[in-house]
């Protein structure tokens, strides 16, 4: 279900960048459900992802194309060819320590998408998904905390930038930096820039649910899925306790690029919040025989940081989508470990 009036017509071809990521992948799926065409840059061959598509969709619907680097401006003016609209989520998720080899580059990739869709007068909107982590760190706040539109991750780049940062903290405070100050660079260039388009940016949280082939890994729902071989290396990676359905976070970037009411908006995707216990227990309740799921962190704290602006995005979704509310956890980690004993 969609609204009869959309911002561009089925038939638009649209620029998904990264387009094998866990995310990427259900918003090329949404799009070409949709009627739309898609464009997916990946940065090396994947003939497994344009079989998947050719054989659920009209063949040439979905095409591929290598984009090594996003530094290179020459091939993406190439690849935005007759592109009415783009979908960024290409990102470094490598977690590395070093601030100098991340930031500037997400910082120079996001903004140079911008500036080269700025030339193409056929592209009418640009989505760019950013994350929660722009907008704070991810530990825990049993004393409280709140989260507006136009809050930003200050405490991530400080500590980013900080010799003294510990090693362990370090990885994830240098990827939430990039996504501050990529989020945060492509707002300023596009309120100082002339340009055709509409910009709107999507901020997920934990994304868990449907992972669509073999080939993806699956992101934080791969990590997930290892606690069930036993693997508890999610506990101490990802300490969030804000979770959201990939799905409805594709249908968010759906929304920034199509919902002619979404102009000049950060959607935000937090459905409701568990922690590692409530996880658990889930997945226990899900797989009762399996013995190799590790038991949680003890004396597991409660997060008590409330989110704004997430009330306007699951509104977003029921007037575009006609959706009832956001998807349960339970139902989005049950469709997560599909394939899982």
């Amino acid at each position: 279900m969609r609204p009869a009036r959309v911002a561009l017509p089925p038939g638009s071809r649209i620029l998904v960048t990264g387009a094998n990521g866990y995310l990427a992948s259900h918003v090329a799926e949404q799009l070409l459900t949709l009627g739309y065409l898609v464009r997916g840059t990946v940065r090396a061959p994947k003939p497994w992802l344009d079989q998947y598509f050719d054989e659920r969709y009209r063949k040439g619907m979905f095409e591929s194309v290598i984009v090594p680097s996003f530094e290179d401006k020459y091939i993406i003016n190439r690849v935005l060819d007759d592109v009415d609209g783009v979908v960024h989520l290409a990102s470094d998720l490598t977690f590395s320590t070093d601030p100098e080899a991340v930031i500037p580059w997400v910082v120079q990739a996001t903004v140079g998408i911008l500036e080269e869709a700025a030339k193409r007068s056929s592209v009418k909107r640009v989505v760019l998904v950013s994350s929660s982590s722009a907008t704070y760190m991810l530990n825990p706040a049993p004393e409280g905390r709140t989260i507006h539109a136009d809050t930003w991750n200050e405490e991530a780049v400080r500590l980013a930038w900080d010799e003294q940062t510990p090693l362990d903290k370090k990885g994830m405070a240098v990827y939430a930096a990039s996504k501050t100050e990529g989020e945060r660079q492509s707002w300023k260039w596009v309120q100082e820039h002339r340009h055709s388009f509409v910009f709107n940016t999507v901020l997920p949280s934990f994304s868990v649910g449907r992972i669509l082939h073999p080939e993806i890994f699956g992101s934080t729902m791969g990590w997930t899925r290892k606690l069930l071989e036993g693997d508890p290396a999610a506990f101490s990676k990802f300490p969030e306790q804000w979770f959201v359905d990939v799905e409805d976070v594709a249908r968010l970037c759906i929304i920034g690029l199509l919902d002619i009411n979404v102009k000049s908006e950060r959607l935000f995707g937090f459905a409701g919040q568990a922690n590692w216990t409530d996880v658990v227990r889930m997945l226990r309740e899900l797989r009762p025989n399996n013995q190799r799921i590790p038991n949680p962190p003890q004396n597991e704290k409660r997060d008590n940081t409330r989110v704004v602006p997430r009330d306007r995005a699951e509104q977003l979704l029921k007037n575009f989508y006609g959706q009832a509310a956001w998807t349960p956890i339970r139902h989005s980690l049950e469709n997560g470990i599909q394939d899982l004993d």
